[in-house]
């Protein structure tokens, strides 16, 4: 690595939305610009880490925590043994719903028209399992596929 210093990113969000009309430009738009200059000017690449989605690596700490909490006063199990099914429920398919299928099983990913994706039909290149409106409808639709009551 020689004298680069270590660079760490928590995420690679490009574009995200938030309460603004428009995408914005997220972390990985200044990593690219970073990595472009850096690579211009010097003969070794940019050597980073990043550890925010699409990295399974978050979808599968997400597993352990969510373990963890499930068997507090048990010790610990395989995570298929605690998952049937994993959601993740998000708005950005080339983060979200990537991470999702990347991390592989127990995962199901619902994409929702709130953000980022706005599209009539699935993100061709990144497909998520159901595509949904809203956050709500999301949540309806685990709640029905869990045999679950819809009033909480």
């Amino acid at each position: 690595m020689g004298d680069q210093p270590y660079i760490y990113f928590a995420n690679d969000d490009l574009e995200y939305q938030a309460n603004f009309p428009t995408e914005r430009l997220g972390m990985a738009a200044f990593r690219i610009a970073l990595e472009a200059i850096y690579n211009r000017i010097h003969c070794n690449p940019l050597v980073y880490t990043s550890y925010g989605k699409p990295n399974p690596l978050v979808f599968k700490n997400a597993e352990k925590v969510l373990g963890s909490l499930l068997h507090r006063d048990k010790p610990s199990h395989h995570i298929s043994e605690q998952f049937n099914t994993l959601y993740m429920v998000g708005d950005n398919p080339k983060v979200d719903i990537r991470g999702a299928q990347q991390a592989g099983p127990p995962w199901f990913s619902i994409l929702t028209r709130t953000g980022v994706f706005k599209g009539k039909q699935n993100h061709q290149e990144f497909p998520a399992d159901v595509v949904v409106d809203t956050v709500e409808e999301a949540v309806d639709f685990i709640l029905r596929r869990e045999n679950a009551p819809l009033t909480l």
